[in-house]
């Protein structure tokens, strides 16, 4: 799936009580960048740091659903600074050759990083007013975190994007407000 065909089909379904207010828009997407990447983070510290690594394996349906909603949060900031996500393109950095398990450390911490520069970034498009193109670079590092972390772990970021707009679609409907199921939770 391309990015930008993704962005348009994961952000049809914007909570529409923040969809006409930009401030809010902008809030709403740093925040939940903050939050989904740490929940991406979280998923692989449990396994690394609190069980043995090989007997109690990461939850890589977990793992997809959160990077899903990371890569949802970053359609969202492209969309609100009209930012074309077909430009980005993954760029493997794998001249290193060290453990998987040491690897994933890496990028994991690389990732939360990343976010708060993207926010960095963002606030100055939407606050100062400035050009996009820093905004732009940290999106496209994030990106190459992602894949190269997808990469590690053995899958495809076209089932990431295509498992977040099923789940979207299942729990908001197109006018963006939860579907009866999930009013209930």
């Amino acid at each position: 799936m391309k990015l930008e065909e993704y962005k348009s089909q994961a952000i049809t379904r914007l909570n529409k009580s923040i969809a006409h207010n930009e401030k809010e828009k902008m809030n709403y997407a740093c925040m939940g960048l903050f939050e989904e990447t740490g929940e991406v983070i979280a998923e692989f510290r449990k396994p690394l740091f609190k069980g043995n690594f090989h007997e109690k394996p990461l939850d890589i349906e977990d793992i997809k659903s959160e990077l899903g909603d990371l890569m949802w949060y970053l359609a969202l900031i492209c969309k609100n600074t009209d930012i074309d996500m077909n430009q980005f393109k993954p760029i493997y950095n794998d001249k290193e050759k060290i453990n998987k398990r040491e690897k994933i450390i890496q990028i994991a911490l690389k990732m939360g990083k990343r976010t708060g520069k993207i926010i960095e970034e963002y606030e100055k498009v939407y606050i100062q007013k400035t050009e996009k193109e820093e905004l732009i670079s940290e999106i496209q590092k994030q990106y190459n975190n992602i894949c190269e972390l997808v990469n590690q772990i053995d899958i495809n970021i076209d089932d990431i994007l295509n498992e977040n707009i099923r789940k979207i679609n299942s729990r908001y409907n197109e006018k963006g407000e939860k579907e009866n199921n999930e009013q209930e939770k």
